[in-house]
């Protein structure tokens, strides 16, 4: 049966111009813009509709070669939608609704993030696998591999926080509860430090991810990987706490 897009919505209003720019990315004099508009329609500054959704088969089709467009624009577009798919549905909706088309987006990044060498840097890398654990169904992570600072609440006192991994002085800093944005640069110093978990102690989840960045020849982002799931120590109260779990506990 022929999807009517007409009944969905996407940045712009009626998705009824998406089969034409579906076409279009097939079109080598057509392509850049299509694409462009393709990424301003269903994945505007972050956000998706309902229409982000139901192009995932049509994305693997391209990511396929099934349909011509190129494989890795579709790839990373559909990547982003499903890393946002909880702004529209329940964790799992896209495995359950779209179940052939997820298979394959999984197994072409998964190709992606184990190919000899890669190409790209550490942000690249992160992108790529924030990618793979969205079309796993993985939550929390698959939004939050690439963050240089996070907003957490420490366990033992409850004083908010920000840990910051954007430089090589990665560490935990108080936060200001009240703060609704920053004008220039953070809050204040660095206080505490954030201690890497060694290699061997990261969880099953944790340690595949490293392992694939060492493969891969990622150390930038293999060593990200180790801080992002390390420990720190509150600047206030002085207890020590895990990263990852303060992370996940200030996301759900």
């Amino acid at each position: 049966m022929t999807l009517d897009w007409s009944h969905l919505k996407h940045a712009y209003g009626s998705a009824s111009d998406l089969p034409r720019l579906f076409d279009e990315v097939g079109d080598p004099e057509l392509a850049e813009v299509a694409w462009e508009e393709l990424w301003a329609s269903l994945y505007h500054q972050g956000s998706v509709y309902t229409a982000s959704f139901a192009a995932l088969p049509v994305l693997a089709d391209i990511a396929t070669g099934r349909k011509p467009g190129g494989c890795w624009q579709a790839l990373g577009l559909a990547g982003r939608i499903v890393v946002e798919e909880q702004q529209l549905h329940e964790p799992g909706y896209v495995q359950g609704r779209y179940p052939s088309a997820i298979n394959e987006l999984h197994q072409l990044t998964q190709k992606q993030v184990m190919a000899r060498p890669f190409e790209g840097d550490e942000d690249d890398f992160l992108y790529w696998l924030e990618h793979l654990l969205a079309f796993e169904g993985v939550p929390i992570w698959r939004r939050n591999l690439r963050g240089d600072a996070y907003r957490v609440v420490c366990p033992s006192c409850a004083g908010s926080l920000e840990i910051d991994l954007s430089s090589k002085l990665r560490g935990t800093r108080r936060r200001d509860p009240n703060a609704r944005f920053r004008v220039v640069g953070r809050e204040g110093p660095i206080l505490t430090a954030v201690r890497p978990a060694a290699p061997v102690d990261l969880p099953p989840l944790a340690s595949r991810l490293h392992d694939l960045a060492v493969r891969a020849g990622q150390s930038a982002a293999a060593d990200h990987l180790t801080h992002l799931f390390g420990r720190t120590t509150c600047p206030d109260c002085a207890s020590g706490f895990s990263v990852p779990d303060q992370i996940a506990a200030f996301q759900a």
